[in-house]
């Protein structure tokens, strides 16, 4: 496995190193030939434009090979059902439909994954939202607002109203839509953790549906996720399922052409990032269905 991802990363490498050297030298000399900086600067912009195309589906069959060589098959030592999908993400409206997700102007999604740990169903992405500014002067800039990963987990609880638990220092969430009916509208709910209100807010659509979701005992299990998972932490308990916005500014599953892939810490690194499902899993013991109702 590791001479064959090796071959398939060099090859990718050289064709990068080849096309990207060729545009350089190409806009070099058309500076000198010409003495125009815009000219050749412009080609070479063009040039990495077109590159990116020539060396896309080597640098796509190494990923393949790292995913289904690494990823997959540590997954699948864990988790049962597993399915991974490289170029599909988690929906932009599966999330935007929860109304807990500023969704900026700019939205990317891939390395989709769905399969059961514990008899938990689960699905996950990479996902990324930004949102573009345009100034007095026409200059464009694009801030990422959230990047990182969405999951989304089956309950164990039933409960009629949408819950919302946002991290502190997370600041991307918003609660509900604007043209809610007065009973569906999100309320800030003050639990009788004190800590726990410091760490976290929380609003409801239903006050005592908050309560009976978010026990002493549920409460002190997401501060230990908090603990355990980086990143800046959302919850949404909506529909009778747990979804969950990871900001960590991260790609889970990647390789880089540039550097020899080492098996042994590439699983450990899979395994790791693998781990945020299972600890949402086993901490918040999401596989208990003592209080699911049929």
């Amino acid at each position: 496995m590791e001479q064959e991802l090796e071959q398939a990363r060099k090859k990718a490498l050289n064709k990068v190193l080849l096309c990207y050297s060729i545009t350089v030298l190409i806009g070099i000399s058309i500076m000198l030939s010409i003495r125009s900086l815009g000219i050749g600067f412009g080609f070479i912009i063009i040039g990495i434009f077109i590159d990116h195309f020539i060396t896309r589906k080597d640098i796509q069959n190494f990923n393949t090979l790292y995913k289904q060589n690494i990823v997959v098959m540590s997954m699948e030592k864990i988790c049962t059902d597993v399915k991974f999908d490289m170029q599909k993400g988690i929906d932009r409206q599966v999330i935007a439909s929860t109304n807990m997700m500023n969704m900026g102007d700019i939205f990317s999604s891939n390395d989709y994954v769905t399969g059961k740990y514990k008899n938990i169903n689960f699905e996950m992405s990479d996902v990324e939202i930004q949102e573009e500014s345009t100034d007095s002067e026409g200059h464009t800039t694009y801030y990422t607002i959230f990047k990182g990963q969405w999951y989304i987990f089956d309950f164990n609880k039933t409960f009629k109203a949408n819950i919302q638990v946002c991290a502190s220092n997370f600041h991307n969430a918003r609660r509900g839509s604007l043209f809610a009916k007065k009973e569906e509208r999100f309320k800030k709910v003050e639990l009788e953790d004190i800590e726990f209100n410091k760490e976290f807010k929380v609003y409801a659509q239903n006050e005592l549906d908050a309560f009976y979701v978010l026990t002493p005992g549920t409460m002190t299990k997401i501060k230990e996720v908090k603990s355990k998972i980086k990143g800046r932490l959302l919850f949404c308990f909506i529909d009778d399922r747990l979804h969950v916005a990871l900001h960590n500014n991260k790609d889970f599953f990647e390789a880089s052409i540039f550097k020899k892939v080492n098996v042994e810490k590439a699983i450990e690194k899979t395994n790791e990032e693998i781990s945020a499902i299972t600890n949402f899993v086993d901490i918040l013991s999401l596989d208990n269905d003592l209080f699911k109702m049929n």
